[in-house]
């Protein structure tokens, strides 16, 4: 035991030694050194960005995505003989620059040569810039921008950084939480003449997650030239919106709205298209409410034959004017426009043929409870659940919309509700949500932009179901096949591949020379895939809408 202690108490100075000669090396002999390299080294944190995630169409196309880009920081006191190096080596590097101020577009030669001189005085700075896909979607692919006050303080409180860019609308806003990544923070050691010596991550960046879309660029593109080219043939119009939904599951495949404009430029047009008449900021889609005119004769067609109040092979007499009541007397288009009448006629003919007798009489026996409980069953007056900001819900027509205006609804209004005037209002969305409803049998699936995500695929979410009995279905379609195969849009869908079912319509607007033209239509006929509603503002004839309606499902069904 003894010679144990013995041990230690000659260990103890030796450590003690030890350590005494390594403070003094430190402090007396390296002193000098490290303070010196302490003087000529100064260590900042700076925040890190983190990479934006994709925004991808359903076939894994890039519809918007980060591009990083680099500016050359020249200092105003920088060496003479360091400009006339890097001048050298912008020349050598074909870059343009006249030798005063930053160089704005390096390419990649020049940043490598720059890495591995550098320079005194010369810094290079990044930047950040998403790129997006010009027309081909500006108002549903939105956009990204720095963040108001009102987003600071709600998202400082989710770790964001304060020069943070943030979605502002359309897919960038709704999936914003996705998309953004986890900032980083960087350690930069620079010496006193500014240099940069050392760079390391305190904190690394998470980069933020891809979204895959429902939407179809190709089909988009098509879309959007089939409105295009209506609206030029069509030079009184003001605005057209086009929507496809894929009626098995309710994903956007295409929505189009016109007037818009080119992602790359917004900041530039800013003004100019803040105070454009026609609105091109606006999301028809989903933010435009329209007379639904004649398709909402699919709704009382529904509501008919599933309250019994007619059967497939029920005919009604189309007299040309109908005079159930005293006031009003409503008549029939064409009675109104070639003085004749379409005689009798079943439900599928008087879809075919768009009689207004007949929904007259139908919608007066339903009455306009009925009427409506069958539109909200269908998505109208609902909001669809796209994951879009700033959807409108639309409006059904009936006595309390009417008496909240200050209006008086009579009993004859259920007439001209009944064939989709009075108040109806209500988005293409939900024009293609009705049909895709009517189309798939009555069940009404969420709309939905999303398709996956980190390998996470969307549950499609169903909202309600409307049980339509087989045979009234299909004498829906077969009044909507009648259209497109002998009826008034049959020359527009002559040549497509396969078999589709439309309506028209057209809503007088107030004030306006034209009436709004609306199409909707479903395909294939026997196993609909996609249902769509198309809208232009003064336009017409819905029927003038078969030209872009046939080149939307051509471009589907290739």
């Amino acid at each position: 035991m003894r010679s144990r202690f013995r041990s230690l108490y000659l260990l103890f100075p030796l450590i003690l030694l030890f350590f005494t000669l390594l403070l003094w090396r430190l402090q007396i002999t390296a002193g000098a050194a490290y303070f010196e390299r302490s003087q000529r080294s100064i260590a900042q944190l700076e925040p890190v960005v983190a990479a934006r995630g994709k925004l991808l169409d359903c076939k894994g196309n890039i519809l918007a995505q980060d591009q990083l880009s680099w500016t050359v920081l020249v200092g105003e006191d920088c060496d003479q003989n360091v400009r006339r190096r890097l001048a050298t080596l912008c020349r050598e590097a074909e870059v343009d620059w006249d030798g005063a101020g930053d160089i704005l577009a390096p390419n990649a030669l020049l940043l490598a040569w720059l890495q591995e001189e550098d320079l005194e005085g010369v810094t290079l700075s990044p930047a950040v810039r998403r790129q997006g896909s010009g027309t081909l979607a500006p108002q549903l692919l939105g956009r990204v921008g720095a963040m108001s006050q009102a987003e600071w303080e709600v998202y400082q409180g989710q770790g964001y950084a304060l020069n943070e860019t943030v979605g502002k609308d359309g897919a960038e806003g709704a999936f914003e939480a996705l998309l953004h990544g986890s900032p980083g923070v960087r350690l930069v050691e620079r010496d006193r003449q500014g240099q940069i010596t050392k760079r390391a991550y305190a904190q690394e960046p998470v980069a933020g997650q891809d979204v895959t879309l429902t939407l179809d660029s190709r089909l988009q593109a098509a879309a959007r030239a089939a409105l295009v080219e209506a609206l030029e043939k069509n030079p009184q119009a003001t605005g057209a919106a086009a929507v496809v939904l894929d009626v098995r599951d309710g994903g956007v495949l295409a929505m189009v709205s016109l007037p818009d404009y080119d992602t790359g430029d917004f900041s530039g047009q800013y003004e100019s298209l803040s105070q454009d008449p026609n609105h091109p900021l606006l999301n028809r889609a989903i933010q435009g409410l329209y007379a639904p005119g004649s398709t909402f004769k699919l709704v009382t067609a529904a509501a008919a034959l599933e309250e019994g109040v007619v059967t497939p092979e029920t005919e009604i007499l189309d007299t040309g004017r109908y005079t159930y009541y005293k006031t009003p007397q409503p008549q029939c288009w064409v009675y109104r426009e070639e003085g004749r009448t379409h005689g009798p006629e079943t439900l599928s003919q008087a879809i075919a043929d768009s009689c207004n007798l007949y929904f007259y009489d139908a919608g007066r026996r339903l009455g306009i409870q009925t009427l409506d409980r069958y539109a909200h069953a269908l998505g109208l007056g609902e909001c669809t659940g796209i994951e879009l900001a700033g959807e409108q819900a639309g409006v059904v027509a009936g006595p309390a919309y009417t008496q909240s205006l200050g209006e008086k609804w009579y009993e004859g209004s259920v007439l001209s509700a009944a064939i989709g005037q009075e108040n109806n209002r209500f988005t293409p969305l939900q024009l293609a949500h009705m049909t895709a409803t009517l189309a798939g049998g009555g069940t009404r699936w969420q709309v939905h932009l999303l398709k996956k995500t980190a390998g996470e695929g969307y549950t499609p979410q169903r909202l309600g179901s409307l049980d339509l009995q087989g045979e009234h279905l299909e004498a829906i379609k077969a009044g909507m096949l009648a259209v497109t195969q002998e009826g008034s849009l049959s020359g527009a869908f002559r040549d497509l591949p396969v078999a589709a079912g439309a309506k028209t319509g057209s809503a007088q607007v107030a004030g306006a020379e034209l009436a709004n033209a609306v199409l909707v239509a479903f395909a294939p006929y026997e196993a609909p895939e996609i249902a769509l509603a198309i809208v232009v503002e003064q336009g017409g004839s819905g029927t003038a809408l078969g030209a872009p309606a046939a080149a939307i499902l051509g471009a589907y069904f290739g």
